[in-house]
Formats: C-alpha cells, structure tokens, sequence
C-alpha cells in the first residue's frame, strides 16, 4: 500500500535541559529516545521529518531520514509548541509522533480528516479546573466548550484535511494568547501540577472537533486506558507518555534496544554526545 502520509516528527529541547517537570536536565536520556522513535518509523515509512532545534540538532543530524533545524523560540513552559511548529509547515496529508513513542510493527493508517491517538478517560482529574479558568476568558470563541467531558491525546496526530488543520492552528493561537495574557492567575494550579499546554492542544481539538461535529478517527480502541493498552500492544504500539518515559528501566531499555537494533546508529549518536560532554559529566546549557 502506497503511503499516503507524511510522518512528521518535532523536539525542542529547551524545555527538557531546563527541569521539565522537576527531573532535571534529561537531555541525553531524550536524544536515545528520539532516535529509537524515529528508527523504528524508518522501518516501516519512507517519508519521515524530524524538525528540531539548533541543540537538538547536533546529536540526531544524521538520522537515515529527513532532518530539518528549525527555531522554535518557545516558551519552556508550552513544550508540546514545537509539534505546533512542525504542522504549520506541512502542505500535504500528515501524521505527528510524539518522541516517546515507538512503532514496532507497521501500522497502515487510514483516516478522513483527523486522527488522535485515543480517547482520553481523565478529564475530572486532568482538565475540568483547568477548563473552569479558561471559560472566564473564552466566551468570544464559539468552538469552545465550557464542560466538554472528555479529551483526546495526542501522541499520534495528523490531518488529511488541511483546512481544518488551519482552523486547529487558529483555535491554538486563541488558547495560548489567552494563557500568556493570564499566566499570573495560573500560578495556583499550576502549582498543583496541572500543565496548561496539554489542556491547550488538547481539550480545544477536542471542543472544535465537537463543535463541527466532526469524529476523529482513533488509533487506540477501548473505553479506558486498560482497553487501549491491550489494543496497543496487539498492533505493535508503544507511548510511554509523561514521566514514565525516564524511569530508569525505562531509560535503560530504550539505551538497550537502539544499540542492539540500530547498533551504527547508536555510535554515532554516542560519540557525539561524548564529544560534546552530555556523556560522564553533568555539564549545563544555557
């Protein structure tokens, strides 16, 4: 089968060399990761992007597929933007994959408009306060929905229509000025560790798609986490989202798996990161 998507991938490093999420500089642990994600696409794809930043770049530069240094001048804070970043400068049918997650079979997507990874099952505990703040200050957008009840994760996201993407991209915009405008009365929940910039890509697809009454397509069948994780495992899928993914067995294995599979690759990476200093010292960006 003809492949009909681009298969897009994005990383700003900057959020993760500066504490992301209290765990300190995870630099070299994010470069492993990335190359594994993109290897294992490059197995089953052919037309693959990485775009990344200027740091980024040094270590993943010779990837076996199309690498593109971009500047991002992000906020630390909004560290999915660079997937933002990366779909506005799409002009045919895409996929995203986040980083941190690794496709061991090939998987034939097929899909209309739009597709997410899965339905999210966590909107009381992740996003119903979140949305509860920003209802005070989107009552001029006509997408957004004051208590939607669910989300979608976006791990895996794409478009086949473009045109909606732009309408993604705007609501987006719409989100991020009003958080920017705001952050100061953020501080509290943020403080309870809840991070806006899930809730900004997000809950506000999840609140246009409803208000153009248009059904993603998902990847990951089931009601609950349980049921998709099964369903993610049968077809060979793998997202270890969130902090989960530098857990040091999980660190370990990612490490593990790039030098036994994709073992030229590996060295390549590993001496650069060596000849930059990331390996045996704790040298710091700024």
């Amino acid at each position: 089968m003809k492949q009909q998507h681009r298969m897009i991938y994005s990383l700003d490093v900057l959020p993760i060399i500066n504490n992301r999420w209290e765990m300190g500089d995870k630099l070299k642990e994010t470069i492993y990761m990335t190359a594994l994600s993109v290897l294992y696409s490059h197995m089953w794809y052919d037309e693959i992007e990485l775009y990344v930043d200027e740091l980024g770049f040094k270590f993943l530069y010779m990837l076996p597929c199309a690498v593109t240094k971009v500047q991002n001048n992000n906020r630390i804070e909004l560290w999915m933007k660079s997937k933002i970043n990366a779909m506005e400068l799409q002009t045919k049918p895409f996929i995203h994959i986040d980083t941190d997650i690794f496709i061991k079979k090939k998987i034939d997507f097929s899909f209309d408009d739009v597709i997410v990874e899965r339905k999210e099952d966590t909107y009381e505990i992740h996003y119903k306060k979140q949305v509860e703040f920003f209802n005070k200050y989107t009552r001029n957008l006509p997408y957004w929905h004051t208590n939607l009840g669910y989300s979608y994760s976006c791990g895996i996201f794409g478009f086949s229509n473009l045109n909606l993407r732009d309408e993604f991209i705007k609501s987006y915009y719409d989100l991020e000025k009003i958080y920017v405008e705001n952050q100061k009365n953020f501080t509290e929940l943020k403080q309870e560790g809840y991070e806006t910039c899930i809730l900004i890509e997000q809950y506000t697809l999840a609140s246009l798609l409803n208000y153009k009454n248009n059904n993603p397509e998902i990847l990951l069948k089931g009601e609950n986490i349980t049921e998709q994780g099964k369903y993610a495992d049968n077809i060979g899928y793998s997202h270890f989202f969130g902090m989960k993914k530098y857990e040091k067995y999980v660190v370990d294995e990612i490490e593990l798996r790039l030098s036994k599979i994709f073992p030229y690759w590996y060295k390549q990476i590993k001496s650069v990161l060596e000849k930059e200093g990331i390996i045996g010292n704790n040298l710091q960006f700024v």
